[in-house]
């Protein structure tokens, strides 16, 4: 199955903006505070990205702008991920609605399935 743009947004936006979890946002979503709290770099979420989702690892590579938004993310100490969360969302309501649509479909259960699997694993990279 090709991933398509679409769903590398989707994935950035599971990993960086954590489907809501640790917003204080209401969700009937499964808790993916470690993707929000996780203690790795940039460097180690990409190589277990690769490692584990290489066909989305080069999506992502094509896709400067949210390479340097997830750097950015990830450089940034974890009161201020969250409060990145909360501003995103804030300013663009309608995420919550595509992430919500998206997480009930495989892809997007696929999609969160890697992502969590990638948190959890990262440090050994």
């Amino acid at each position: 199955m090709a991933i398509r743009p679409t769903t590398v947004t989707v994935a950035i936006a599971l990993l960086g903006l954590g489907f809501g979890a640790a917003t204080g946002l209401a969700s009937a979503q499964p808790d993916l505070s470690p993707l929000v709290n996780t203690t790795c770099s940039y460097q180690q979420v990409t190589a277990a990205l690769t490692a584990q989702a290489p066909d989305l690892a080069a999506e992502l590579s094509k896709y400067p702008p949210a390479q340097a938004k997830l750097q950015k993310f990830l450089a940034a100490p974890v009161d201020t991920r969250q409060k990145m969360v909360q501003q995103a969302f804030a300013a663009h309501p309608q995420w919550q609605d595509t992430i919500d649509q998206k997480a009930g479909t495989s892809q997007g259960q696929q999609a969160q399935s890697v992502l969590l699997a990638v948190a959890g694993t990262c440090n050994n990279y």
